[in-house]
Protein backbone atom coordinates (compact mmCIF):
# COMPACT_ATOMS: atom_id res chain seq x y z
CA UNK A 1 0.00 0.00 0.00
CA UNK A 2 1.14 3.27 -1.09
CA UNK A 3 2.24 5.80 2.24
CA UNK A 4 -0.58 8.28 0.96
CA UNK A 5 -3.00 6.04 0.86
CA UNK A 6 -1.69 4.19 4.11
CA UNK A 7 -1.75 7.66 5.91
CA UNK A 8 -5.50 8.63 5.37
CA UNK A 9 -6.83 5.23 5.47
CA UNK A 10 -5.48 3.99 8.73
CA UNK A 11 -3.95 7.18 10.34
CA UNK A 12 -7.04 8.92 10.07
CA UNK A 13 -9.94 6.67 10.63
CA UNK A 14 -7.38 5.64 13.77
CA UNK A 15 -7.69 9.41 14.85
CA UNK A 16 -11.06 9.69 14.58
CA UNK A 17 -12.65 6.39 16.10
CA UNK A 18 -9.71 7.44 18.69
CA UNK A 19 -10.92 10.80 19.64
CA UNK A 20 -14.67 9.08 20.05
CA UNK A 21 -13.24 6.77 22.17
CA UNK A 22 -11.44 8.67 24.33
CA UNK A 23 -14.40 11.29 24.80
CA UNK A 24 -16.50 8.30 26.59
CA UNK A 25 -13.08 6.49 28.20
CA UNK A 26 -12.47 10.10 29.77
CA UNK A 27 -16.14 10.30 30.61
CA UNK A 28 -16.88 7.20 32.42
CA UNK A 29 -13.52 7.31 34.40
CA UNK A 30 -14.72 10.88 35.49
CA UNK A 31 -17.97 9.90 36.38
CA UNK A 32 -16.37 7.04 38.69
CA UNK A 33 -13.36 9.08 39.90
CA UNK A 34 -14.21 12.56 40.22
CA UNK A 35 -18.22 12.80 39.75
CA UNK A 36 -18.16 16.41 41.22
CA UNK A 37 -14.86 17.96 39.11
CA UNK A 38 -15.39 21.20 36.81
CA UNK A 39 -13.32 21.82 33.48
CA UNK A 40 -13.12 24.77 31.46
CA UNK A 41 -12.79 24.61 27.60
CA UNK A 42 -9.09 23.54 27.46
CA UNK A 43 -10.72 19.85 28.22
CA UNK A 44 -12.25 20.02 24.81
CA UNK A 45 -8.35 19.57 23.42
CA UNK A 46 -7.12 16.26 25.44
CA UNK A 47 -8.90 14.26 23.59
CA UNK A 48 -7.35 15.86 20.57
CA UNK A 49 -4.00 15.47 21.94
CA UNK A 50 -4.20 11.80 23.02
CA UNK A 51 -6.18 10.82 19.73
CA UNK A 52 -3.03 12.41 17.74
CA UNK A 53 -0.57 11.25 20.36
CA UNK A 54 -2.45 7.31 19.32
CA UNK A 55 -2.46 7.69 16.20
CA UNK A 56 0.95 8.67 14.87
CA UNK A 57 1.78 5.46 16.31
CA UNK A 58 -0.49 3.31 13.62
CA UNK A 59 2.72 4.03 11.50
CA UNK A 60 4.61 1.65 13.49
CA UNK A 61 2.47 -0.42 11.21
CA UNK A 62 3.24 0.82 7.78
CA UNK A 63 5.38 -1.11 5.32
CA UNK A 64 5.65 -1.53 1.00
CA UNK A 65 5.43 -5.25 1.87
CA UNK A 66 2.86 -7.63 3.01
CA UNK A 67 3.27 -8.83 7.15
CA UNK A 68 3.01 -12.11 7.74
CA UNK A 69 0.61 -12.36 11.07
CA UNK A 70 3.35 -12.54 13.28
CA UNK A 71 5.25 -10.00 12.45
CA UNK A 72 1.86 -8.47 12.67
CA UNK A 73 0.82 -9.17 15.80
CA UNK A 74 4.16 -8.35 16.77
CA UNK A 75 3.83 -4.78 15.57
CA UNK A 76 0.59 -4.88 17.10
CA UNK A 77 1.62 -5.26 20.20
CA UNK A 78 4.47 -2.93 20.29
CA UNK A 79 2.40 -0.40 19.36
CA UNK A 80 0.26 -0.80 22.31
CA UNK A 81 2.62 -0.58 24.76
CA UNK A 82 4.15 2.64 22.94
CA UNK A 83 0.86 4.03 22.94
CA UNK A 84 0.52 2.80 26.75
CA UNK A 85 3.95 4.20 27.82
CA UNK A 86 3.14 7.74 25.91
CA UNK A 87 -0.08 8.58 27.14
CA UNK A 88 0.39 6.90 30.74
CA UNK A 89 3.54 9.07 30.76
CA UNK A 90 2.12 12.26 29.74
CA UNK A 91 -1.05 12.16 32.11
CA UNK A 92 1.63 11.08 35.12
CA UNK A 93 3.83 14.48 34.32
CA UNK A 94 0.21 16.56 34.21
CA UNK A 95 -0.74 15.58 37.44
CA UNK A 96 -3.24 13.32 36.14
CA UNK A 97 -2.73 10.08 37.79
CA UNK A 98 -3.97 10.95 41.30
CA UNK A 99 -4.05 7.04 41.97
CA UNK A 100 -3.14 3.54 41.10
CA UNK A 101 -6.70 2.51 40.77
CA UNK A 102 -7.01 5.63 38.14
CA UNK A 103 -3.65 4.78 36.37
CA UNK A 104 -5.20 1.08 36.26
CA UNK A 105 -8.57 2.23 34.88
CA UNK A 106 -6.63 4.55 32.62
CA UNK A 107 -4.62 1.92 31.05
CA UNK A 108 -7.50 -0.71 30.55
CA UNK A 109 -9.12 2.06 28.66
CA UNK A 110 -6.33 2.98 26.79
CA UNK A 111 -6.36 -1.72 25.87
CA UNK A 112 -10.25 -0.89 24.91
CA UNK A 113 -9.38 2.10 23.00
CA UNK A 114 -6.54 0.32 20.86
CA UNK A 115 -8.66 -3.09 20.66
CA UNK A 116 -11.92 -0.76 19.26
CA UNK A 117 -10.05 1.22 16.33
CA UNK A 118 -7.92 -2.18 15.51
CA UNK A 119 -11.94 -3.29 15.20
CA UNK A 120 -13.07 -0.89 13.17
CA UNK A 121 -10.01 -0.97 10.86
CA UNK A 122 -10.28 -4.26 10.38
CA UNK A 123 -14.16 -4.13 9.24
CA UNK A 124 -12.99 -1.32 6.98
CA UNK A 125 -10.38 -3.21 5.18
CA UNK A 126 -12.23 -7.05 5.06
CA UNK A 127 -15.51 -4.68 3.05
CA UNK A 128 -13.05 -2.78 1.13
CA UNK A 129 -11.58 -6.25 0.15
CA UNK A 130 -15.18 -7.78 -0.46
CA UNK A 131 -15.69 -4.82 -3.25
CA UNK A 132 -12.38 -5.52 -4.39
CA UNK A 133 -12.80 -9.12 -4.99
CA UNK A 134 -16.38 -8.77 -6.02
CA UNK A 135 -15.66 -6.49 -8.72
CA UNK A 136 -12.85 -9.09 -10.17
CA UNK A 137 -15.43 -11.64 -10.30
CA UNK A 138 -17.78 -9.70 -11.92
CA UNK A 139 -14.45 -8.52 -13.97
CA UNK A 140 -13.53 -12.39 -14.99
CA UNK A 141 -16.92 -13.26 -15.32
CA UNK A 142 -16.97 -10.65 -18.36
CA UNK A 143 -14.01 -11.36 -19.82
CA UNK A 144 -14.75 -15.08 -19.99
CA UNK A 145 -18.24 -14.42 -21.62
CA UNK A 146 -16.82 -12.37 -24.33
CA UNK A 147 -14.26 -15.42 -24.43
CA UNK A 148 -16.59 -17.73 -25.00
CA UNK A 149 -18.75 -15.21 -28.19
CA UNK A 150 -15.34 -14.94 -29.69
CA UNK A 151 -14.18 -18.80 -30.18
Amino acid sequence: MEFKTFFFKKVMLSFFVSITCICAAMALIGMIFEPSAQFGYEAYLSPLVFGFLASLSTLMGYSKSELSIKQAIIRNVIQLLFIEAVILSVLYLGGALASLSVALSLAASIIVIFLTVNLVLWVNDKKTAKTFNDALKGFQSDYRVDENQSS
